[in-house]
């Protein structure tokens, strides 16, 4: 389940969605490079994880008034409050198709609120 909300007040209201299986919620990638060295060897930089790496990607079903404030949301609100079992995160949506009551959307997070 995740629930998504605006940042500044919107009579609109919230979506809470009932993700499916296909949904990926949990990838977590750190920020990490690796490099050839003349030796054969190689270099590993890792720079650390951060939250502002994460895109999740969101499939569901949703009724039709849940499809009107996400289209709202989407074309109206530059970030979002997306809350999930794990914390709730600051992002935005850069991507959303809602057809016949399926959903596919993409979010980035920017990051954790405390």
């Amino acid at each position: 389940m995740i629930s998504i909300s605006t940042v500044l007040p919107d009579t609109s209201g919230n979506v809470v969605i009932n993700n499916d299986s296909a949904s990926n919620l949990g990838d977590k990638t750190a920020r990490v490079s690796r490099t050839a060295t003349l030796d054969g060897g190689c270099y590993i930089n890792h720079s650390g994880f951060t939250d502002g790496d994460r895109t999740l990607s969101v499939v569901g079903r949703i009724s039709s008034a849940q499809e009107v404030v996400l289209k709202n949301i989407f074309e109206e609100h530059t970030q979002v409050f997306v809350s999930m079992k794990d914390g709730l995160y600051l992002g935005t949506i850069p991507s959303m198709t809602a057809v016949n009551g399926s959903l596919k959307m993409s979010i980035y997070l920017k990051q954790k609120e405390v």
